[in-house]
C-alpha cells in the first residue's frame, strides 16, 4: 500500500473529502417527523426484522417498508463500506467522524435514515430506535456527499424490527401485516394531496379496504396536526381522486379535505 508514504495531516484532509465537500442540498427546512427513543425502547426478541442490503454508491434507497404514525422501529446494521477504497478507507455503518457527510451533524459515512420523501434524515449507525410522527416509507443511504458516490464500495445489512409485528401490537390490530404490502407512498403538504399504493396478492377487495383506512387515518391525522388538536384517530375528511390497479399493484390516489 502506498498509504504509508503519504503525510498524516495530507491523509486526512483526503478522507474527510477536504472539509469543504458540500451536500447536494440544504436539508436544514426538513421537517423532523420521527423521535429517537432509548436503546431497549422495543424489544426485538420476539420480531422478525425485515433485511435489506443498502448500497455504498446509492444515494436514498427505497426499503419497501412503510412505517405507520406512531409506531416504533429499531434498525441495526453490519456490514462494510468505503467512500475512498483507492485510500483503503473503510468502515462499518457507524461511519468515521473524520469524513465528510451529505447530511451536516451526522458522522461521515454512517447509515442514515430518512421517513417519506420530506423527512430529515437522522443517523442509523449501527443501531437506532424511534417512533414515527407520520406515515412514510423508509429510505436508507451512506453518509457521503452524494455528488461523490460514484467510486464508493460495499454495502451494509440493515434488519428493520417494526413494532406491529411484534406479538402484543398483533393481539390489538388485525391489519398488523397489512402495511407491509405498502409499496409506495406519497403526500404533499401544499396541495394536500397523496397517492398510496399496495400489493393485491389476488385480494383486491380487501387490500383496497385497507388502504381506504389508512388514507382516512392520514387525512385525519394531518388535520389534527394542523388543528393541535388532541382527538384519537377516527377517519379524516378526504377525497378519492383516481385508483388504478396494474401489475397486482393497487393505487389510490386522494385528497385531504378540512
Amino acid at each position: 500500500m502506498y498509504l504509508k508514504f503519504i503525510p498524516p495531516v495530507i491523509l486526512i484532509f483526503l478522507l474527510s473529502g477536504c472539509f469543504l465537500t458540500p451536500p447536494s442540498r440544504s436539508y436544514s427546512k426538513d421537517p423532523v417527523n420521527i423521535s429517537i427513543l432509548k436503546a431497549g425502547a422495543l424489544n426485538i426478541d420476539h420480531i422478525k426484522p425485515v433485511s435489506r442490503n443498502i448500497e455504498a454508491n446509492k444515494n436514498w434507497q427505497n426499503t419497501g417498508v412503510f412505517i405507520e404514525n406512531g409506531e416504533i422501529t429499531h434498525i441495526n446494521a453490519s456490514g462494510s463500506w468505503s467512500p475512498a477504497p483507492a485510500m483503503a478507507a473503510w468502515s462499518g455503518p457507524e461511519g468515521n467522524i473524520l469524513w465528510a457527510g451529505e447530511v451536516p451533524g451526522i458522522t461521515g459515512g454512517a447509515l442514515i435514515a430518512k421517513l417519506g420523501h420530506s423527512g430529515h434524515p437522522f443517523e442509523i449507525g449501527l443501531a437506532r430506535t424511534f417512533k414515527a410522527q407520520d406515515y412514510g416509507m423508509l429510505y436508507l443511504a451512506m453518509n457521503d456527499p452524494f455528488r461523490f458516490l460514484y467510486d464508493n464500495q460495499g454495502k451494509v445489512t440493515a434488519d428493520i424490527h417494526l413494532s406491529s409485528t411484534g406479538n402484543d401490537y398483533t393481539k390489538k390490530n388485525t391489519h398488523s401485516q397489512g402495511h407491509l404490502n405498502i409499496v409506495s407512498y406519497h403526500y404533499n403538504e401544499k396541495t394536500r394531496k397523496g397517492s398510496v399504493a399496495a400489493r393485491t396478492n389476488n385480494n383486491t377487495f380487501s387490500v383496497r379496504q385497507y388502504l381506504i383506512s389508512k388514507i382516512g387515518e392520514i387525512a385525519s391525522s394531518k388535520n389534527i396536526a394542523i388543528q393541535a388538536g388532541k382527538e384519537p384517530l377516527q377517519g379524516g375528511s378526504y377525497e378519492l381522486l383516481n385508483e388504478s390497479n396494474h401489475n397486482g399493484i393497487l393505487e389510490l390516489k386522494f385528497k385531504t379535505l378540512w
